[in-house]
């Protein structure tokens, strides 16, 4: 018997699957990436919101299920589902390198770095902000998963505009962004300068970390500027999703708002 010497074919590669759970972050996805969907879970009530989508699934042969609470509660492992859930391709992780040089470098450019911030609902609050405000990447700092349910429901809908970057802890991944054109502004309670005495950069990469401790010392350290967020001073400091929205806002106010005459 002659033995076939051909090389096997390579098995086509399998795209990881995602959880997506929230009426605003399956709306969202469905609208950003249909083809992405690959199975629907929906309770009754949510069918008048998703009829357009459970009809293309019918049309693409996808199959969608209509289910109770209970159901979506053992598929979602959550009682904070909405209603919903979505299976669907994983949005591809684009790498440090991909977040720093994915837009023109002559243009106003803000991203976000997180130092400790691994609750996935702070995480999405933020996410949502970054969407609102035209930040397209978050560098996480410690974090081992670009995308989890919660985080992902909480953004509503904001994850489908901005990709969370797992990043490793330390100075390393600021060292590379600061050599791809960022300055890297840090904030802290403490800072002597006010958020609002000049302008940020207009290529800059926001440094927030963890509410209870802060930024670690050796990232504040290396920071091109360090600011703080005036206010009453009753409170320490803000929740870091608010945080976020403050400076984000500032930078698309300077960038991105046409001058009023």
């Amino acid at each position: 018997m002659q033995r076939d010497l051909r090389s096997p074919r390579a098995a086509a590669p399998i795209t990881p699957e995602m959880k997506v759970c929230g009426v605003n972050a399956c709306l969202a996805l469905a609208a950003r990436r249909p083809d992405d969907v690959r199975r629907v879970y929906v309770h009754p009530s949510r069918l008048s919101v998703f009829g357009a989508v459970l009809k293309r699934c019918a049309e693409r042969r996808i199959a969608y299920h209509v289910v109770e609470n209970d159901e979506l509660e053992r598929i979602t492992q959550s009682v904070h589902h909405e209603g919903i859930c979505f299976i669907a391709r994983e949005r591809p992780a684009i790498g440090l390198q991909g977040a720093l040089q994915r837009r023109d470098p002559t243009r106003p450019r803000c991203l976000l770095y997180l130092g400790g911030v691994g609750n996935p609902h702070n995480l999405g609050a933020i996410v949502r902000v970054c969407a609102h405000f035209d930040v397209d990447a978050v560098l996480a700092g410690g974090l081992e998963t670009h995308a989890s349910p919660a985080m992902l429901r909480t953004a509503e809908g904001g994850a489908e505009f901005v990709d969370v970057v797992p990043v490793a802890d330390g100075t390393g991944p600021l060292v590379v962004a600061r050599r791809a054109g960022f300055r890297l502004i840090a904030t802290a309670a403490r800072a002597k300068r006010s958020l609002y005495s000049a302008p940020l950069p207009p290529r800059s990469i926001v440094m927030l970390g963890a509410e209870a401790d802060g930024l670690a010392p050796a990232l504040v350290n290396m920071a091109d500027d360090v600011v703080h967020i005036p206010g009453t001073g009753a409170l320490d400091s803000l929740n870091v999703a608010c945080a976020a929205a403050v400076v984000l806002g500032e930078f698309w106010r300077v960038h991105r708002t046409p001058v009023a005459e």
